[in-house]
């Protein structure tokens, strides 16, 4: 194994080891979601609220994570779960739950 085969390797096992470990931050979130009732949101770190977890009467339906930095001006996108699809991009985490939902058939927001 040349030095660019064990670069490579090691890429590989720390995405490996990346993707397992948001995993479990994941469950652990989802867990804590399970009970709830309606939309609700739960953030993925708990120092940081820039990915969230939505919910919809404890069924995971997707993330909602901020583009660029905090603000006024800041964006959010909604990402349906197990899917690289974006929702779209909104002014508010909330605003994107709610999206997720509608995207979700689940009418969270909509008045019916």
């Amino acid at each position: 194994m040349d030095d660019d085969d064990a670069l490579e390797a090691i890429r590989q096992a720390e995405r490996i080891v990346w993707a397992a470990g948001w995993h479990l931050q994941e469950q652990d979130v989802l867990r804590q979601l399970a009970g709830t009732r309606g939309l609700a949101c739960a953030r993925l770190e708990p120092r940081s609220d820039a990915i969230q977890l939505v919910a919809y009467d404890g069924e995971h339906l997707g993330h909602v994570r901020r583009e660029g930095p905090s603000g006024p001006d800041e964006r959010w996108v909604a990402v349906m779960k197990q899917q690289a699809q974006q929702v779209g991009t909104y002014g508010s985490a909330a605003a994107a739950a709610i999206a997720l939902a509608r995207a979700c058939d689940k009418n969270e927001g909509s008045g019916q």
